[in-house]
Parts: structure tokens; sequence; C-alpha cells
């Protein structure tokens, strides 16, 4: 079995268009992330409605055949097969046993995730990656912060950024060209361009002057 496999299509070189579309944008906010990945055409998994990407995820170090600590992929069918309206949809399994052993192993401590001082959010709905780039720089400088990666217009980016408890929200637009971008109070609701490498330094001053949380 082992040399037919190696012998068979390879499953990305034989996808359509639109898969095609979608497997290359899941590697480009994988590379923006930095997670490392590899490519595996052997994952099997057990279930015959998964669409599109499939995944699992290990532990560096622990790649075994044992050690995933979960999986899952798209179920963009699901919901039609059972009888609903076409809804595209994603899940993924959690190994509880090997999780736990893993953070033993490690000696890792949990802490719970603040809310984010601020929510990356984007003019252009579909322009992900630039927002995903942006708030993994602030999370790397140590503060709160996440990016909306959902295709919404920017209001309802904004309002989901309110709901979530954030003090601030910086609003990616045409600006990015020339390095700047909209830094929103959202409580105050006024807002003023900053450079892109200066938003650290500027959240950074305003998270020691404002009651964020509070």
């Amino acid at each position: 079995m082992v040399e037919l496999n190696r012998e068979a299509p390879i499953l990305w070189d034989r996808l359509c268009e639109p898969c095609s579309e979608h497997f290359a944008g899941v590697r480009v906010h994988l590379d923006v992330l930095g997670v490392a990945y590899e490519l595996a055409p052997e994952i099997v998994r057990g279930l015959d409605y998964y669409t599109r990407t499939t995944f699992e995820f290990y532990r560096p170090g622990a790649e075994g055949q044992q050690d995933a600590l979960g999986g899952g992929g798209r179920y963009d069918g699901l919901v039609a097969l059972l009888g609903g309206q076409p809804t595209p949809g994603i899940g993924w399994a959690l190994g509880l046993d090997r999780v736990a052993n893993a953070l033993v192993e490690t000696a890792a401590e949990l802490d719970p995730e603040p809310a984010p001082i601020v929510v990356v959010v984007g003019a252009d709905p579909q322009a992900t990656a630039s927002r995903l780039r942006i708030a993994t720089d602030v999370r790397g400088a140590g503060l709160a912060a996440r990016a909306d990666l959902t295709h919404r217009r920017l209001g309802k980016q904004l309002e989901a950024a309110v709901r979530d408890g954030a003090h601030f929200a910086a609003i990616v637009g045409d600006e990015l060209e020339s390095g700047q971008i909209l830094l929103r109070d959202l409580p105050a609701g006024t807002q003023r361009s900053v450079g892109v490498g200066d938003l650290v330094k500027e959240l950074t001053r305003a998270s020691r002057t404002h009651r964020h949380g509070t």
C-alpha cells in the first residue's frame, strides 16, 4: 500500500480552480502568522463530508502517528446534507487526553485571554491578510489584539470590536499604501492617522492612560 500511495497522484495537483484558490489562501494566512505547516497528502479523516482543506496539529518534536493533538476541516456541504440551506462551515476535534499529557510534559500555564485593546478591521472586507499581519505584530509586542477576518463590511466589523470590549479599532484602508492606518478610539468616537510602524508605540502609550476593560 505504501508503494501504491507513492505512485498515486497528489491531491493538490488535481484541484479545481476555486479549490486551488482557497487552498492557496489558507497557506497565505498561515504564512502571515508564521505558523509552520507540512503538506500531507496521506492524511485520512474519518468522516466523508469534509470539503477542501483538512488539517491535524502537533507539537514540534512530537509528530508521530499517535501524537496529533487534534484535527478537522471544512464542512461546507454538511448543513445542506442534513436538509438545511447551503452554509459554509469549519470544525475540529480536540484530543483532551493528549492535550492534558502535553500540558503536563511541558509544564504549561494557561492564563485567561484578556479583552483585546485593539481589533484590526478593514475597509476592504476581502483584504484579510494585511489585517492578520498587523494584529500579529501587535500581539508580538505583548498587547492583546485580534484581527477581524470576516468578510463583513466595515460597520459590522466595528460593531463586533465594541462587543469584544476593545478600546481601539485599527482601520486598514487605502492609507496603508503610504504606511498609514486609522486608529479609532471606540468609546470617544474619534480617530486619527498613525504610521503602521508607530502603531505598537501608540497603543502602548494609550494602554497606560486609558482604563481599558473597566
